[in-house]
């Protein structure tokens, strides 16, 4: 980080501010076993009662329609997380298919606060290491910036955390810049989720990831969309499926995809998908 972000940073831990937000790059392999790395932006929107993650998409959305009234997403829908400061409490929004469903979680991370520090351009930064769902994790958090928060479901430091990664290198989180509102910001979908979201346990959410494994072509065998050369089935990626045969080519893409792109950073809550069969519905 430069000179001038660290300014912005600094100037933008104010008091009249209603909503302070960080910007985080994150560098993550979605495949363990791959070195490839995907790079994405998250914001950090630490607001009086109440914090919220997402990633930069839903301020694209979000952005459009206030300035045009246009209700949009620009790309795929990620999931959006919201803590209450006072309890603690987590919850992840996560979206699948047409569904909206609320998980809770209250995590308790024990911190071990380290000697080591070091200097940046304008903060002096200090040493934190946390295990934390099936990972070893590596934090730096300034006490320049008072906010016991962090990326993801991170918290508890004196003081904002600045950097962090994992000792595999899956995940590195960097502060980037940050910015204040004397308006507290709220993400439109953030509303509907809160609305239309179903509370349930990971356990049952776990069992719904796997249960699409096993058949991503369910609403079609179910009846729910029939295929033929009338009726074509538009996919995320630009293809249409014209034949049956080729939504059966698709549906093993997807089980391959899904269980190639099984890193996610509570590594424990992991859904353990089995070897794929050649052969659907």
């Amino acid at each position: 980080m430069n000179k001038f972000i660290y300014f912005i940073i600094l100037s933008a831990v104010s008091v009249s501010a209603q909503t302070h937000r960080f910007i985080y790059d994150v560098i993550y392999r979605p495949d363990s076993a791959s070195t490839e790395v995907r790079k994405a932006n998250y914001y950090l929107d630490i607001n009086p009662d109440e914090t919220f993650y997402y990633e930069r998409p839903f301020f694209v959305s979000d952005s459009i329609e206030k300035a045009s009234g246009l209700r949009m997403f620009n790309g795929k829908v990620t999931d959006l997380m919201s803590k209450k400061i006072k309890s603690g409490q987590y919850v992840l929004y996560s979206v699948q298919s047409f569904d909206i469903y609320q998980l809770k979680d209250n995590p308790n991370i024990s911190w071990k606060i380290e000697k080591e520090t070091k200097k940046t351009t304008s903060l002096q930064l200090q040493k934190a290491t946390a295990k934390f769902g099936g990972r070893n994790w590596i934090a730096w958090f300034s006490k320049d910036i008072p906010f016991q928060e962090g990326p993801y479901k991170f918290h508890g430091l004196p003081g904002l955390i600045v950097e962090m990664y994992d000792d595999k290198k899956n995940y590195h989180f960097s502060l980037n810049k940050s910015e204040n509102f004397t308006e507290t910001q709220f993400i439109s979908f953030y509303k509907n989720a809160k609305a239309r979201g179903v509370e349930i346990p990971y356990s049952k959410y776990q069992s719904m990831l796997l249960s699409y494994y096993h058949d991503p072509i369910k609403f079609i065998n179910s009846g729910q969309i029939e295929i033929n050369e009338e009726h074509k089935l538009g996919l995320e990626d630009g293809r249409i499926i014209y034949k049956p045969e080729e939504l059966r080519q698709y549906a093993l893409e997807e089980q391959q995809r899904i269980k190639k792109y099984n890193n996610p950073i509570e590594l424990d809550k992991a859904v353990r998908y089995p070897d794929i069969k050649n052969s659907h519905k």
